[in-house]
């Protein structure tokens, strides 16, 4: 049966005729469907978005901590002190920059999760007014990355501030070993023992000096856990005894004039409130020449 336009208005009727929306020869949907679809559609679109859950918002990695992983093991001191105490300047100064430019510039691969082991050895020389010259790899990683890091170590800590006022030398020579993830027991241990009382005995440098036969260096014992800040001092060695393996003169070790067999001896520093706390370093005596004496400090 073929519809037309009379068919329908004989159906539906005038009333329907409109609400069908036959307009201008054309015949409409209704208008209020369309207007129920996008009611609904909306309705669709709204519970969807309450019954979602929200997108998780992707968190940062947090910072990657280095403090227990990499560290500046004993720092050496080549040439000759003339008798002054460089461990504050160490410590305060040269120590905490260089070990701070450091840990900026490890490298990825020496990072979480890889955490490639290394060791490099840097020396360099401090003038009097900070500088650093005669700056030298001592000893390689076997990484180029791992040894560019400690290098840039220390050229980006340049210049440091002024050697203290009374070093009359003309510099300070350095020896720097950078430890990347090292093993346990690798870097060596503080210089301290403690009591079962609390007591802790310090000793600075450590673990090793080097002081010329006749020379002297300056060797400083610190005391905590008790007001009695007094050490007494002891000199040991297996090719001599008394005053042929030198003698301390306040916190001045005085070399001995004849070179003993083997030449080191152990300088001990007992606190006088618990003979139990102690912490030694051990002399290297050696004749004179241009390297001088050195020593360590953690």
């Amino acid at each position: 049966m073929e519809f037309n336009r009379r068919t329908i208005l004989q159906r539906k009727g005038n009333s329907d005729f409109e609400d069908w929306g036959f307009q201008n020869g054309t015949f409409m949907r209704p208008k209020f469907h369309f207007a129920i679809a996008i009611l609904l559609l909306c309705c669709c679109v709204f519970s969807t978005a309450q019954t979602s859950a929200p997108p998780t918002e992707k968190k940062p990695n947090p910072p990657i901590a280095f403090q227990d992983e990499k560290h500046i093991g004993p720092v050496e001191i080549l040439n000759d002190t003339m008798g002054v105490d460089f461990s504050s300047y160490l410590r305060q100064f040269l120590l905490p920059t260089v070990r701070k430019n450091w840990l900026n510039l490890i490298p990825e691969e020496a990072r979480a999760p890889l955490r490639k082991k290394g060791k490099v050895v840097i020396e360099f020389a401090v003038l009097k007014h900070g500088s650093v010259a005669a700056m030298k790899l001592a000893s390689t990683s076997g990484d180029v990355a791992l040894d560019r890091a400690a290098w840039g170590g220390v050229t980006a800590s340049d210049p440091f501030p002024p050697l203290p006022s009374e070093f009359v030398g003309r510099y300070l020579r350095l020896r720097f070993t950078f430890y990347y993830n090292p093993d346990k027991g690798e870097v060596p241990a503080s210089p301290n023992s403690t009591s079962n009382s609390g007591i802790t005995v310090n000793i600075f440098p450590h673990p090793v000096v080097r002081v010329t036969v006749g020379g002297s260096e300056v060797v400083t014992a610190t005391v905590a856990g008790t007001t009695n800040k007094a050490v007494d001092w002891n000199i040991t060695g297996a090719g001599c005894s008394g005053s042929a393996c030198g003698a301390m003169s306040g916190s001045l070790y005085l070399a001995p004039s004849v070179l003993p067999n083997p030449p080191s001896v152990l300088l001990t520093a007992s606190s006088q409130a618990d003979s139990t706390a102690s912490a030694s370093v051990t002399i290297q005596l050696v004749q004179h020449d241009s390297s001088g004496t050195s020593g360590q400090v953690k």
